[in-house]
């Protein structure tokens, strides 16, 4: 799930095609997968008319709207590690602490209300704003993630909120918090899990017992942890 350029609202048709070395998933909203090696976004976005066109590893394409896609991850890898268990001694909590204050980022009051809200860890919501988006809330990646927490338009109408809000910073970080709530009881507070169900889905996480070895998840986590200081 990653950033780009802010839409223009007078676009009247989106094309952002992606090219993978090799082939990507395409998980969609009922479980079901394509493995694709490019992927263009079509009509404009914000409306329910947004379709996205997958092409097919094995020849063809495929043109879906964009609500029935829940994430397109990249490609596997095998011969990375997961990241490791934050140790002990780094003392990072989930969970938000009374007293906390905002983190010293763009929105960090709002990181903090909403943290706060959800009784969840405000410089978590940071950290990965920053490792989704670099803060920018009207980003828009190439696979339809959009805003501070690069969110599919499917993955947050699951959690209340409605594709043209995401690029509201309060409708976005709300629907990501509400999600990573639901991770956080799925995963038992297993940060790393926590993270790559963010990022890759939370079906993926189960199908490999834990963090899958695709690079955007291993990398999302990496930066992640990197900017909380683990």
């Amino acid at each position: 799930m990653r950033g780009g350029s802010r839409v223009a609202a007078a676009a009247v048709v989106l094309v952002l095609c992606a090219f993978a070395a090799g082939a990507e998933l395409a998980v969609l909203t009922n479980g079901y997968r394509y493995r694709v090696t490019a992927w263009e976004l079509l009509d404009e976005p914000g409306t329910n008319a947004e379709r996205i066109r997958l092409t097919l590893e094995k020849g063809g394409s495929v043109t879906l709207p964009l609500m029935q896609v829940e994430r397109i991850v990249d490609d596997e890898i095998v011969e990375a590690p997961p990241p490791p268990e934050p140790p002990p001694e780094a003392g990072f909590s989930l969970d938000y602490r009374p007293g906390q204050t905002a983190p010293a980022v763009p929105y960090g009051e709002l990181f903090l209300e909403i943290g706060r809200e959800h009784e969840l860890n405000p410089d978590l919501l940071a950290a990965m704003a920053r490792a989704e988006s670099a803060y920018d809330s009207g980003a828009v990646s190439s696979k339809g993630a959009r805003g501070l927490l690069q969110l599919m338009p499917a993955t947050a109408e699951r959690f209340g909120v409605a594709a043209r809000e995401l690029y509201e910073p309060a409708r976005n970080v709300l629907a990501a918090a509400r999600y990573l709530t639901w991770l956080r009881r799925r995963f038992e507070d297993d940060l790393p899990r926590v993270l790559a169900g963010y990022n890759a889905g939370e079906g993926a996480v189960d199908a490999h017992d834990g963090v899958p070895p695709y690079r955007e998840t291993v990398n999302f986590i990496g930066r992640v942890y990197g900017f909380l200081g683990l």
